[in-house]
């Protein structure tokens, strides 16, 4: 089948994002609300050679099977791209929003390649409504930042990972979306940049207290001479601050998510 099936995809909200607070989860964080108001189209399945070479006329390593392709790199498509206004790879977004409609189904390929080419971890400074997340292009026309979001599939389900411009895998496939002139016009709502730090200060403050600086004074208060504990007491606090920040490894409470609001259309934050 050389011709692309499109499939229509309504607009929609779809959640995003990770809310749990260990620092092992901090770069899928935080979970967000992501609202799609056009409805778009996208592939139904990952694009074959045949597909490539019919919509760009350009044939990868020479190939026009029906065999879906994976031998390009991110940097290749996006140029092969160029041309086309509508016409690109899908968003994280995007891709969740059609995977929650039951459109995206596990192919061949164990990871699929998205759009968006985040600045740093994590969601935040992310946009809101559906749009790849870019970082800001230097004076050379350049983007900041050399890594493309991807999905990688984990039995029946994906998780977030990432690939570099400039790298092809054999496991790596695409799907396209093709949308409207009127979708992502203006600004979008976006999240906060950063985690508010006063509350993540007060929250360790309290933690290392409670988990690491008393328990290790009390042990110290009944198994330790009194002459230690005057003398050491730094080193006692030093190490129960040091097991405490050990344990952000592993454990943290949930961090706050982020909502769209229903009328005003602005990111809200939920406790």
């Amino acid at each position: 089948m050389t011709e692309i099936e499109w499939l229509l995809i309504q607009a929609g909200r779809v959640t995003i994002g990770d809310s749990r607070g260990a620092l092992m989860f901090v770069n899928n964080g935080p979970l967000h609300q992501i609202n799609i108001v056009t409805d778009f189209e996208i592939s139904s399945t990952p694009i074959t050679y045949a597909q490539w070479a019919t919509l760009t006329g350009q044939p990868a390593a020479g190939k026009k099977s029906d065999e879906q392709m994976n031998c390009l790199t991110p940097l290749m498509i996006e140029s092969a791209l160029n041309s086309f206004e509508n016409i690109r790879l899908p968003s994280e977004g995007e891709w969740a929003l059609a995977a929650e409609q039951s459109v995206i189904l596990q192919g061949d390929f164990q990871v699929e390649l998205l759009a968006d080419r985040p600045p740093r971890g994590g969601y935040w400074g992310a946009p809101c409504d559906g749009r790849p997340w870019s970082s800001q292009r230097s004076s050379g026309g350049i983007g900041d930042h050399s890594a493309h979001v991807t999905r990688v599939w984990a039995n029946d389900d994906t998780v977030r990972g990432a690939t570099p411009r400039g790298v092809t895998r054999q496991q790596m496939g695409f799907r396209l979306v093709r949308f409207s002139n009127e979708a992502y016009m203006g600004d979008p709502p976006r999240l906060p940049n950063a985690p508010p730090k006063s509350e993540l200060l007060m929250r360790e403050t309290i933690i290392a207290l409670l988990i690491g600086i008393l328990p290790s004074f009390t042990w110290a208060w009944f198994n330790a001479s009194r002459s230690y504990l005057v003398d050491s007491w730094l080193n006692i606090a030093v190490g129960g601050i040091f097991f405490s920040l050990m344990t952000a490894f592993l454990w943290r409470p949930r961090t706050p998510s982020y909502r769209i609001g229903t009328n005003c259309g602005k990111v809200k934050r939920i406790e």
